[in-house]
This record gives C-alpha cells, structure tokens and sequence, in this order.
C-alpha cells in the first residue's frame, strides 16, 4: 500500500516529466523520494492510507476487503483491462484480451491519442513501474460485462474477451511494460480472489489479516523503513 501511495502523490509531476524531451529520470526520481518524505512524516495508519487512496465508497475499498490477495507473476494471456474504459482507447479495442489492447497500442499511427502518448513514456521508467504492480482481480467476469459496458457508452460493437483476471488498478503502467518488452509473457500483479466461503470480508487474507502489504522492491525509494 505504501508504493501506491507513493504512486499516487508522485503521478501528476511524472507525467508531467515524461510529457518533455528527453526524459529527466534524475527529476522523477527526485521527485518521488520528496513525496517518500512527506508519506514518512505523516505517519499514516491503514485507514487513512486507504481514505488517501480510494474514496469512502469506492469498489476498490470493497475489493481490497473481500479478496485474497498475493503477489505473483501473472501470465499476460490470462488478463483483460478493466471496462468501460480505459484512458481514451476505443471500447471496441479494449474489449479483447490484454495482448490485444497491448498490440493496439504499438501501433505508429496512434501517437496522438493520450493514452498512447501516456504508456507510451511510462515505458522509459520501467524500473519505477515495478515497484508498483498492476491490481488484478479474479474472476474477470465479475466485472468484464457487457452490461458494464452497454449501462456506459450504450451500444458496444465486439465480443467481450473471457478473461481470467482484469486489471483494476494500473491499467497504462502493465501496457507499458508489455510496450518496453513485447515478449514478456508475465506481469507482477497483485491478484484478488474471492475469499473461501463462510469467511468474514476483511478477515484472513484480507486487508485487515495484511494480505495487501507493500512491495518489497529492489528500488532504494520504495523500499521500506525500518519500524
């Protein structure tokens, strides 16, 4: 969780970074150790960390609560992104698996949309990337609908693609590593599965039984102090 928070207060002066040329690693890196400061000094216990992160009645908080979570490297053939949308690329496109939305991407003539633009740059800090994997939930079903989809942007051309897990969380940072490296066949993802049956939400594995700690990265800004 402290990664993603990290993530979260660094994101805007990334893109910012990235949106000039060439890219200043040393900046966004400085950066991201300034907002490590601030993180350290507030001190925050799970619940505010979860109030910084998600809003009071977000899904996620729910997810969070009712998953088992673990992190482990999940095989790209068995994602899909999450629906109705992800940055501005076409709901037709984000409809089919993972690796199809990943070779939509790589495509010359898309450069303008700002999806594109966005993973196209976050590939040039592959090793911050890492530090912050992708949130996937099991089943993909559970959220990879075509009612999701037709209650959003109405009328969806397409066959909705079966995916095993779906991306909840880090959308453009996992296209971005499948865009540094093409022939990557597994991600580090968090990956949420459904609690064994009879089992309190938020108890064992879930948020309240530590099950989303964070990543301990090889990275020196992510790894963690020493309580």
């Amino acid at each position: 969780m402290d990664a993603y928070l990290l993530w979260e207060f660094s994101k805007k002066t990334v893109q910012r970074t990235l949106e000039k040329h060439p890219v200043n690693i040393d900046y966004i890196l400085g950066s991201i150790g300034l907002a490590r400061e601030v993180l350290t000094a507030q001190s925050y216990d799970v619940k505010m960390k979860m109030a910084r992160l998600f809003s009071p009645n977000s899904n996620r908080v729910r997810l969070l609560q009712e998953k088992n979570w673990s992190l482990e490297a999940y095989p790209v053939s068995m994602l899909g992104t999450v629906l109705p949308c992800v940055g501005d690329l076409p709901a037709e496109v984000i409809v089919g698996s993972f690796i199809d939305v990943a070779n939509y991407v790589r495509q010359d003539t898309l450069r303008n949309l700002s999806s594109v633009r966005y993973i196209r740059s976050l590939s040039a800090i592959v090793s911050i990337l890492e530090t912050v994997p992708a949130m996937v939930v099991e089943p993909g079903s559970e959220q990879r609908r075509l009612d999701v989809m037709v209650g959003v942007l109405g009328k969806v051309e397409g066959t909705i693609y079966s995916a095993r897990g779906y991306i909840e969380d880090g959308n453009h940072r996992a296209l971005a590593l499948i865009f540094s490296n093409p022939n990557r066949k597994t991600l580090p993802c968090w990956v949420g599965r459904p609690l064994p049956q009879g089992t309190v939400p938020g108890a064992g594995q879930g948020i309240s039984g530590g099950g989303l700690q964070p990543h301990r990265s090889c990275h020196p800004l992510y790894a963690e102090r020493s309580r």
